[in-house]
């Protein structure tokens, strides 16, 4: 009974070991299985919890605010609430929306300045790689230039003479006549131009409106010049052996001070030459008469000569009848008679001749111009006349 008793006691005491053993081994089997498993993925970097990064929480929610007000076209607060969420965390992206936020404002400068901070903020950011939107800021950028160019005051600038070119702080603006656009406020500007003096201005473009300026250049380069003046027309004239105008001609030649040659030449006429001194910044005027060389014989011409001949004629006769009177006796009938001839041819014959003669004198001496080369209002004299450049032209 007791062997029965210990062996029965053995194999239930065997049965209890067993019991705690599998108990064991159930208990370890859930233990390995949690120490195998892989620990669960960190949270993006890009969105960090809100109890790990505080700040983050901070600007998304300041930045969700600006959104909204954005929508509301509340551009001035959107803009302020980009720029505090900028402030908490300095995130690239604050600064594209605070460009997009002046854009709608119109304050186009302030944008383009946004966009260009943008980029360079992104490359600091990442190692100096380029954002994936930089070909389209780019854009944006040049776009807003062109818009803030055009909403400056509109500002014209000309000049006499025109062609002068437009510099401002060492760039060329243009040459005039110029349109263009500037910033509110006083510009100095330089004006440049071959032959004339440089011009210093400033201008003052006002905040809105236009405006437009009138600048006169003087000119660098000492000046004379010529007028003319004739009583033929198709007259050449001459100046230092070049041809510059023909006649009538009512206009003036600039020339360098000094001495210079004026010929006035046409077929059949008598050329005139003359030497003229031109002083600085005075214009002289030539007054010539040109007389027809072609034969111009007249009713004076044709009238002179027998009445010349006559006088001749009578003067012979006089000179006879004196030669014949110087024989007679004195106070006979017939010498007396040969004076009253002798005076007579005399007197008769030097006003004939004298006439004659100065019929001839009259048709060599006139002009003889034909009447298709008449000049309606031409001189009547020769002479210079002297004035100051700029000054009314004395005489045709």
């Amino acid at each position: 009974m007791l062997g029965g008793q210990q062996r029965s006691t053995s194999k239930s005491a065997q049965r209890l070991v067993l019991a705690v053993l599998l108990a064991l081994v159930a208990l370890a089997a859930p233990l390995a299985f949690a120490d195998d498993a892989p620990p669960p993925p960190p949270p993006p970097a890009a969105e960090p919890a809100a109890s790990a990064n505080p700040l983050a929480t901070a600007a998304d929610l300041l930045s969700d605010q600006a959104k909204t007000a954005y929508k509301e076209k509340k551009y001035a607060e959107a803009f302020g609430l980009f720029e505090k969420a900028y402030a908490v965390e300095a995130r690239p992206a604050f600064i594209f929306n605070m460009a997009k936020c002046k854009e709608k404002l119109a304050e186009y400068a302030e944008a383009v300045n946004l966009l260009e901070r943008y980029l360079q903020a992104y490359r600091t950011a990442n190692g100096g790689l380029e954002p994936g939107d930089a070909a389209d800021v780019n854009s944006q950028i040049r776009d807003l230039k062109r818009r803030a160019f055009e909403a400056q005051p509109e500002v014209s600038i000309q000049s006499s003479p025109p062609g002068a070119q437009v510099i401002e702080a060492g760039v060329t603006l243009g040459s005039t006549p110029l349109q263009t656009h500037m910033q509110p406020g006083r510009h100095k500007i330089v004006l440049k131009l071959d032959k004339h003096s440089d011009l210093d201005a400033e201008i003052e473009v006002p905040v809105s409106g236009k405006v437009a300026v009138v600048l006169s250049l003087k000119s660098s380069v000492r000046r004379g010049a010529l007028a003319f003046g004739c009583n033929v027309r198709g007259a050449q004239i001459v100046v230092d052996g070049k041809v510059v105008a023909v006649t009538p001609f009512t206009g003036q030649i600039e020339v360098d001070p000094g001495q210079h040659q004026v010929t006035l030449t046409k077929a059949n006429y008598l050329t005139r030459d003359l030497q003229v001194q031109v002083s600085e910044n005075t214009l002289v005027t030539v007054r010539l008469l040109l007389k027809n060389t072609a034969s111009g014989t007249t009713w004076r011409s044709y009238l002179g000569y027998p009445i010349g001949i006559l006088g001749i004629a009578s003067a012979v006769v006089g000179g006879v009848a004196a030669y014949a009177a110087n024989q007679e006796y004195r106070g006979t009938p017939w010498f007396n008679q040969l004076v009253d001839y002798q005076n007579w041819g005399y007197r008769a014959g030097g006003g004939a001749l004298g006439v004659g003669v100065a019929l001839l004198v009259w048709d060599g001496l006139r002009d003889n111009i034909l009447a298709e080369d008449v000049l309606a209002g031409g001189i009547a004299d020769e002479g210079n006349a002297v004035t100051p450049l700029g000054a009314p032209k004395v005489g045709p």
